[in-house]
């Protein structure tokens, strides 16, 4: 059973705190914008200190005047519209310090939308020592022989054609070939097949002296087939009379940063007690089952359940035993609709199920048929609302499915009745 409210308001004051120490702990300056207003809705402490920014102005800074200080190589200013329209893939920015001095940073900014509203998530760091090391390796590569053998990152030569030149130790282990065999290869035939354009492309941008490095993440395939996500800094080694070459990069194994990524990203649309998705992943499937249905011409069933008596259950039994009901019950949702459809709980014992790809009432009867038949350790109520019939949009057939979930309880549970725009069930 899910905690009452000062319960839950409590364990989520927690979580934003640890959420924050978390932000406030990273590497990277981490700045969140709110793309209506251009203003800054969370700053971490890295991006306070390297943006020289009061962290008691906050909430409220405006983005403008962090873009002001920035600037692209060529001297110009980004700006925030800019930004949103065609984050860059590097950002290789420099900071105009108050001092007068200016910091290289790099920069990613990603769009995301959390709550309704489309956020501008900008994440930076200093790169000083990135560019003073890809300068050096440039530079003085003879004289880099114990620093390349023994580097904790991956360092390697690329020939202009996209061979092994030369790697080091930590680069053989990240992709899993002894270092002979590694320079018999070329990059491509380590690279995973979905990432070999991207590399094409930084490659011809170093070439072509677009940019003077590129950094970016892609997959190498390891030697036992299994694939290694890494962050690859890449630039281009010049002769004295600017004649290319070989390329330079730096490799750092973020398969682990990747797993996090890809959990919290799960976390931010599942529900962790059910492992069903939750609100928000639900409102991402129906829109996508409704512009699919629209343009095939077929319907959409959205079923909201409300399980019978877990009050009941919770009272006699025990929360503990509550929440084996719950899971229980999802088990048996999902058990028994069909692969393409969803089953997402929305909050408490309240579960959505979206039937897509149907072509009548009675195709949804029949799957909800089952599911009411199925033993689970507790009954369920369900009403139904059908696209497009009952309504257009998600909110609208969510709504009216609530409706008649009430109209199947009030009938005694243990069943589902559809809405109908008369008023009836």
């Amino acid at each position: 059973m899910a905690p009452d409210g000062a319960e839950r308001l409590a364990r989520l004051e927690d979580e934003l705190a640890l959420a924050r120490a978390a932000l406030d702990g990273s590497a990277e300056g981490v700045v969140v914008v709110d793309t209506r207003t251009w203003r800054v809705r969370q700053i971490n402490a890295p991006a306070l200190v390297l943006l020289e920014l009061d962290g008691a102005a906050l909430p409220g800074i405006g983005f403008d005047a962090i873009c002001r200080r920035l600037r692209t190589e060529d001297g110009s200013t980004p700006t925030p519209a800019a930004l949103l329209l065609a984050p860059p893939e590097d950002g290789a920015y420099r900071f105009m310090r108050a001092d007068g001095g200016a910091v290289p940073v790099a920069l990613r900014a990603t769009r995301a939308r959390v709550a309704g509203r489309d956020l501008l998530v900008v994440a930076l760091r200093d790169a000083s020592a990135r560019v003073r090391t890809a300068s050096e390796l440039g530079a003085a590569s003879t004289r880099c022989g114990i620093t390349f053998s023994q580097a904790a990152i991956g360092l390697a030569h690329v020939t202009l054609d996209g061979r092994w030149s030369r790697v080091n130790a930590r680069l053989a282990a990240i992709v899993g070939y002894p270092e002979a065999e590694l320079l018999a290869l070329t990059v491509r035939e380590t690279t995973h097949p979905d990432d070999t354009d991207n590399d094409a492309l930084a490659y011809r941008r170093l070439l072509d002296g677009d940019i003077p490095y590129t950094t970016r993440e892609k997959r190498y395939v390891r030697k036992d087939g299994t694939p290694v996500w890494v962050s690859v800094n890449s630039s281009l080694a010049r002769a004295a009379d600017g004649t290319p070459q070989y390329f330079i990069a730096m490799v750092e194994d973020i398969t682990e940063r990747k797993r996090s990524e890809r959990r919290i990203r799960h976390l931010a649309t599942h529900d962790a007690m059910t492992g069903l998705p939750n609100r928000a992943g639900l409102q991402q499937h129906l829109d996508g089952a409704l512009r699919a249905a629209r343009a095939a011409g077929l319907r959409v069933g959205v079923a909201f359940v409300d399980m019978d008596k877990l009050k009941q259950i919770n009272d006699a039994q025990g929360h503990e035993a509550g929440d084996l009901a719950l899971v229980d019950l999802a088990r048996q949702l999902r058990g028994q609709v069909r692969g393409e459809d969803m089953v997402a709980r929305i909050g408490g014992d309240e579960f959505v199920i979206v039937l897509s790809d149907v072509a009548t009432r009675a195709d949804i009867a029949a799957i909800l048929d089952r599911v009411v038949r199925a033993p689970a350790a507790a009954a369920c109520s369900i009403g139904v609302s059908v696209f497009p019939d009952d309504g257009d949009d998600a909110r609208t057939l969510l709504r009216h499915a609530d409706t008649a979930m009430y109209r199947a309880k009030q009938a005694g549970g243990a069943g589902y009745a559809f809405f109908h725009s008369t008023g009836t069930s």
